[in-house]
């Protein structure tokens, strides 16, 4: 991780030129390095790795822990500017796929693969890589970019991937609707158009449910105690706010409408600066942000419309990272990894955006939390995917991050995490978590950035009406 400083403008695209542009200079060149490649490239010896034994949950494993890195691993580099491919067919040689001494530097290549080895799906799975292309079609030959599955929802509507050679490095991607998206990995990249399985890779794990989000938030209801934002996964997806009870339980939930038009929500600080705990959400159809004011009586107020582009930013609040006294906005820009700090101001909107770290795609769960070191700052709180470990990354008060502290294993368990102060009435910030199974837990700060017995609040989180 890092936490080096740069800032830019406010707006969430502010990414550089894409990977994709930079690399092939449009799709003739693809072509021509794939016929080359298809010579020229090593083969692969992994020793050990045996069809007998390849999984797909070993697939995204490896892809996973590579997150982060740049093209030196995979065959020397061959390919600086194009190593998407060389990327994917490394992680399936790495997990005993057969017949990959076939692919090559070409992205098409998989399509080929697939066709000689009859492992198309109509449907995605874990382990799958998967195709995309700006004109829609691979009868050309030609393809733009690929990457690897390494979840699926339990609908089959949606994944997450990770890819190599974009924004120079291997990128994680968080869910997104892969029939609906039109570019959920960049713009140049184009829409998914196929899933081709590795041969010899067994046992499938089943879909996963993915589950609601679940959100730390301020005090919404006017007793001076956080609460908790939870939003049903199915039909109006309705959006409900849980009294906290100071006890590190939750009281009679209050309905605040159907939100299924909304990709993402959560708790923020005060940002419109009336005194009273926010909400953010983006919205599917048009990536705008919103900003819905708490209204202190378990309610939201007429929103504030803080401008589009946010579609492929994951979204956290945070009390304060600043050090100003207003909520913040956490963002990881899934194009590039980075992590931004979007300054609060009082009137539900955010100043020029802070860099605060790279290779944050590589965190499954992103949080905002209160003071948990005990120096009067505001941190935040992340579960690094491949390990499973929970990090407490100190806030320095200025929209920067100290040095990261581990504060535990086994959080792969854990869909969402995030904190808004003190739970359980004992004077130090606590964090919320809710497991994958749709398990809920209270986390009691111990005020050194470690956490104490964790409290139960039952299962049934992952609700769906």
């Amino acid at each position: 991780m890092s936490s080096s400083s740069s800032s830019s403008s406010s707006s969430p695209s502010a990414a550089s030129a894409s990977w994709f542009s930079r690399t092939f200079r449009g799709k003739r060149r693809l072509t021509g390095m794939a016929l080359a490649a298809a010579v020229a490239a090593p083969l692969l010896t992994v020793s050990g790795a045996t069809s007998a034994s390849a999984t797909a949950p070993t697939v995204a494993s490896i892809a996973l822990s590579q997150v982060g890195n740049n093209c030196s691993p995979y065959y020397g580099c061959n390919h600086p500017t194009a190593w998407c491919s060389d990327f994917a067919r490394w992680v399936w040689g790495r997990a005993g796929a057969e017949g990959t001494g076939t692919l090559n530097a070409g992205a098409i290549s998989f399509n080929t693969y697939g066709s000689q080895n009859g492992t198309f799906h109509s449907t995605p799975e874990v382990g799958d890589a998967v195709l995309y292309d700006t004109d829609g079609s691979l009868s050309d030959d030609e393809a733009n970019h690929v990457n690897l599955v390494v979840a699926v929802s339990a609908d089959g509507r949606r994944i997450k991937t990770v890819g190599g050679n974009e924004s120079g490095g291997v990128r994680h991607h968080d869910w997104f609707d892969w029939r609906t998206n039109s570019s959920p990995v960049g713009s140049s990249a184009g829409k998914v158009l196929r899933f081709i399985g590795p041969k010899g890779i067994a046992n499938s794990p089943a879909p996963v449910e993915e589950a609601a989000p679940v959100s730390a938030v301020g005090d919404l209801t006017g007793d001076g105690k956080p609460d908790l934002l939870a939003r049903s996964a199915t039909g109006a997806q309705t959006l409900w706010i849980y009294p906290g009870l100071g006890n590190g339980h939750f009281g009679a939930r209050v309905d605040n409408g159907g939100w299924s038009s909304m990709e993402r929500v959560s708790g923020a600080g005060d940002v419109t600066g009336d005194g009273k705990a926010d909400v953010l959400a983006v919205e599917k159809s048009t990536g705008k942000l919103w900003v819905y004011p708490g209204q202190s009586n378990g309610h939201l107020g007429a929103r504030i419309d803080n401008g589009g582009g946010w579609g492929d930013i994951r979204i956290a609040g945070s009390r304060d990272l600043t050090g100003d006294g207003r909520g913040d906005l956490l963002a990881v820009e899934e194009e590039t990894g980075k992590l931004w700090v979007y300054p609060g101001q009082t009137n539900g909107h955010f100043g020029a955006r802070v860099q605060a770290g790279a290779n944050w795609d590589s965190m499954s769960s992103v949080g905002g939390a209160g003071d948990l070191n005990g120096d009067g700052k505001g941190d935040v709180v992340a579960v690094e995917e491949a390990s499973g470990k929970l990090f407490v990354y100190p806030g320095l008060g200025n929209g920067q991050l100290g040095a990261r502290v581990e504060a535990g294993t086994g959080w792969g368990a854990m869909s969402s995490v995030s904190g808004a102060g003190d739970y359980t009435g004992d004077g130090k910030a606590d964090i919320v978590a809710r497991e994958s199974n749709g398990h809920l837990w209270i986390y009691p700060g111990l005020g050194n950035g470690q956490f104490g017995a964790r409290v139960d609040n039952g299962g049934g989180w992952n609700f769906t009406g």
